[in-house]
């Protein structure tokens, strides 16, 4: 009895120090696979925060972007539903005047920084040149809406007044638009290259824990195989 219950003994040993090996084993294949996947999940390489742009590429990618990108038109939409606005905003209900007077301040003089930033971060590129181009047709609207909804009786030194700012407004809605629609894509860039490195040092984090679990199961297959012999 003595000699079977030792035999017994041993085998329980062996079975024991085989599901330690077998466990082990499966922790060294799970982290290789789990390297193996970080290492193909890697992040795309982070943006530049400012280049400069390659104009003749933008214009000639011009067409494809307003023909791929639909959301590209919503600030256009908006500047054209203020310039209508414009027109009738003294028909309107004094009690919706101000509110009109707000939608027009923020959303169609060429002053106005909203579309510019809107067209800028929805653009896949060539954002500048977007904003440039709302900002020329903001300021050709401005001007169309304050010639046209001058009173008849305005003097003439005011309606040559009106009549220089309504010239000068597509200039100046271009320049504002063409350097608020580039801040809004390097704004956009700046917002992706931080979540990117954010997600970079998650990952760099989580390889240096595997790597540590890696090390702390090594020190204990080596104390095993002290036990073993």
């Amino acid at each position: 009895m003595a000699r079977a219950k030792n035999t017994s003994r041993a085998e329980a040993r062996k079975r024991s120090r085989a599901a330690q090996r077998a466990e082990l084993a499966q922790n060294d294949l799970l982290d290789d696979e789990l390297e193996d996947v970080s290492e193909d999940a890697q992040p795309a390489p982070r943006p530049r925060i400012f280049q400069m742009p390659n104009v003749l590429e933008d214009i000639r990618a011009l067409p494809s972007i307003f023909r791929s990108r639909r959301l590209i038109w919503v600030p256009f939409l908006l500047v054209l539903i203020g310039f209508f606005l414009a027109l009738v905003i003294y028909g309107i209900p004094e009690e919706f005047q101000q509110w009109v007077a707000l939608y027009l301040q923020f959303f169609f003089v060429p002053q106005g920084l909203f579309t510019y930033f809107i067209a800028g971060f929805v653009a896949p590129r060539a954002s500048y040149l977007v904003g440039g181009l709302l900002g020329l047709m903001s300021g050709a609207m401005y001007g169309i809406a304050l010639v046209a909804t001058l009173p008849a009786d305005t003097d003439v030194v005011t309606r040559a007044e009106i009549a220089s700012v309504a010239m000068s407004s597509p200039l100046t809605g271009a320049i504002l638009g063409t350097f608020a629609g580039g801040f809004a894509a390097w704004y956009r860039n700046f917002l992706r290259g931080m979540q990117q490195s954010g997600q970079q040092r998650r990952a760099d984090r989580e390889a240096r824990e595997r790597a540590k679990r890696r090390e702390q199961r090594q020190e204990s297959r080596k104390v095993f195989k002290g036990r073993s012999s």
